[in-house]
Formats: structure tokens, C-alpha cells, sequence
């Protein structure tokens, strides 16, 4: 069966940032209560929490909502700014071979993503993400959501897609996808390749996605 739509997460699957949260989690932990932040505290602490869920654990709980709230939006300020004075910040390799086949092809697609609308903007900037996708297809974290199977849903029902393939790093967004009937392709971690048996809907697990157009060119 084709596909007649296909859905993007961003961070993790577009775009390889887990070095600039740690950096940026790890400099605020330091501040917050003399505690380094490591990528193995992420994965296995953090992993798949809001900002203020983070900051609320990271703070033993002595900090208010509206303390919580000024954290995350500070913390995505600096990871923004880590981002833009990196220099090096790119989609990660196969992004834009990978929209260019899928334009070839006339297969609509998106992005759904658990970002705030300040990081949306920015990286249609950073990015040059205009020129693939239109900004009014992304769905994004404006508070309405209750979950990423919502997010999924809504940018299936947007893109008028019945059969959709779904780009995902992580276990919820797998969860998510197979919830609304989807297809996924993983980008592989070692974390969760205990689960990917769980999930016939998993139908790869690559590294980049310079590895997907071999895998979807007779099903576009």
C-alpha cells in the first residue's frame, strides 16, 4: 500500500540537537543546585519530560509554576542560542534529498513536533524549512494537544492522508504513530531497540535518513 502523506518529528529525527539540551540542562543544573546534567541523566531520568517536569525534579520540587514556567522558556532561549553560535547546526544528512523525493513524488508532508512555536520559527529560519514545507501544514506544541497521537492525527487530517509513513526517535512518538495506524521508520538509538519488536509498525530502524529512499521508492 503507498503512502499518501508523511509526517516528520524535528528534534531527534530532522535535526540531531540531544548535545545542545545537555549542554543547555547541564549549565542550568550547575546553576540551579551545583549538579551536572549527563547524557546518560537524560535518557534515563529525563527522558520524554517537559521542560518544567524537568525542572521541577532537577529543584526537588521548591520551585513554583511560575518559577518552573521562566526556567523552560530561559532554557529554550539558550538552546536557541547554543543552536545559532554553533556554526555547525544542520538537518541532519538525507533531510533535504529525502523532501526532494517526496516533492518528486507529490507525496504530501509535514512536521508534528513537540516544539514551542518560538522554536518552529526559528528553525524555518535556521533551516530554510519555507522552501520544503509549508508553514501552516507544522504542527506544534500550542498548548492544545493532550498527547503526540493528537499531534499525528491532526497533521494526517491536514495533509488529507489515509496511509501515512511516520519519522520518529523515540518511544512515545513510536507509541504515538502506531496509535493512529501509522508506519514508522526509527532513527535507531540503543536505548530503544528493546521495544522495536513490540511495534510491527516499525518497519526500519536507520541511522540518518539518507538510508529511507531506498526503503520507500515502491511505496511513493
Amino acid at each position: 500500500m503507498k503512502y499518501d502523506g508523511v509526517i516528520f518529528d524535528f528534534n531527534g529525527t530532522l535535526f540531531f540537537d540531544t548535545d545542545y539540551h545537555v549542554q543547555v540542562f547541564d549549565r542550568m543544573s550547575r546553576e540551579l543546585c551545583g549538579k551536572p546534567v549527563s547524557l546518560h541523566d537524560m535518557e534515563s531520568v529525563y527522558a520524554g519530560k517537559p521542560n518544567v517536569e524537568i525542572f521541577r525534579i532537577m529543584t526537588n520540587g521548591t520551585k513554583s509554576e511560575e518559577e518552573l514556567q521562566k526556567l523552560s522558556e530561559r532554557k529554550e532561549e539558550m538552546y536557541r542560542e547554543a543552536v545559532r553560535n554553533s556554526g555547525t547546526a544542520a538537518l541532519c544528512p538525507g533531510a533535504y534529498d529525502l523532501f526532494a523525493l517526496l516533492k518528486e513524488h507529490e507525496v504530501p508532508f509535514t512536521i508534528a513536533s513537540a516544539s514551542i512555536i518560538e522554536n518552529i520559527r526559528f528553525f524555518r529560519e535556521i533551516f530554510g524549512l519555507d522552501e520544503w514545507i509549508d508553514p501552516e501544514t507544522i504542527v506544534y506544541d500550542d498548548g492544545s494537544y493532550v498527547s503526540k497521537t493528537a499531534m499525528f492525527e491532526n497533521a494526517k487530517e491536514i495533509l488529507g492522508a489515509e496511509h501515512v509513513l511516520v519519522l520518529e526517535d523515540s518511544l512515545s512518538g513510536i507509541t504515538c504513530a502506531d496509535a493512529i495506524g501509522a508506519e514508522t521508520i526509527v532513527i535507531d538509538r540503543p536505548v530503544l531497540r528493546q521495544y522495536y519488536s513490540q511495534f510491527p509498525s516499525v518497519i526500519a530502524a536507520v541511522q540518518d535518513l539518507r538510508e529511507v529512499p531506498a526503503l520507500i521508492r515502491d511505496r511513493i
